[in-house]
């Protein structure tokens, strides 16, 4: 998925497949779908799968860094995993040995919607490269992003800002001294080894100015917020 030109996406939590579903088609380049912090259903996200168009990715952030949360995340067919506070490097081990089929991994055989329920299982399973993302979002996250960035088969960093100016001790102080040399730091490293560097962006500014660093892929907006803020926005000429 390297390439030089910014990916555009967005990041979901709420179970609301009706409008989710959507999303594919109208030009975002991928959709996150939030099982760390979110409320989504399995149903919901088999319909999501179902609406996915070729030209918008599907990344599922699990849970936790485990067998069971991995495996049940690719079954569904998505391109990619978003993993939440890497911090240790035997975890980058099991999102490799976990998303990779036998001979270079450990996932287990099942028939699931992404292969077809097993119709195109042959296909699926020598064909398939997942897109497998760790998150830098603490200090002991930055200590080991040099060999995060060096490790095979991972993809890339996203980057956490909230999570990662809170264990640096200053929460949402993303014009810091600190955080900005801890953020770019890491973009380094994912350069130097070509892997991916991956944000979120608050506004439409923010955006434009890590497009111009050449940033890989970037997510804006979190449905719930967005939903919540439109909604203060229509009454809020009404009640002041």
């Amino acid at each position: 998925m390297k390439n030089y030109q910014t990916k555009i996406g967005t990041m979901i939590s709420l179970n609301l497949p009706e409008i989710t579903g959507q999303l594919a088609s109208i030009g975002f380049d991928f959709i996150i779908l939030d099982l760390e912090h979110g409320n989504i259903s399995d149903a919901t996200i088999t319909s999501i799968m179902l609406a996915k168009k070729d030209s918008c990715k599907i990344f599922i952030r699990i849970a936790a860094i485990q067998e069971a949360n991995i495996k049940h995340a690719l079954d569904f067919g998505c391109d990619g995993i978003i993993a939440p506070r890497v911090e240790e490097l035997k975890e980058l081990q099991t999102l490799v040995e976990f998303s990779y089929y036998p001979p270079g991994g450990k996932r287990g055989v099942g028939f699931s919607l992404a292969n077809k329920y097993g119709h195109s299982f042959k296909e699926y399973s020598e064909n398939f490269q997942p897109v497998i993302l760790a998150q830098v979002e603490s200090k002991k996250g930055l200590e080991i992003a040099e060999e995060i960035a060096k490790y095979e088969k991972i993809s890339g960093i996203f980057i956490g800002p909230y999570d990662l100016s809170t264990s640096l001790g200053i929460p949402g102080e993303f014009k810091s001294r600190l955080y900005i040399e801890s953020y770019e730091s890491v973009r380094e490293k994912c350069k130097k080894n070509n892997k991916l560097f991956c944000t979120f962006a608050s506004n439409n500014e923010s955006v434009t100015q890590e497009i111009k660093k050449s940033t890989d892929m970037i997510a804006i907006g979190v449905d719930a917020n967005l939903f919540l803020n439109t909604y203060s926005d229509l009454i809020k000429p009404f009640k002041s």
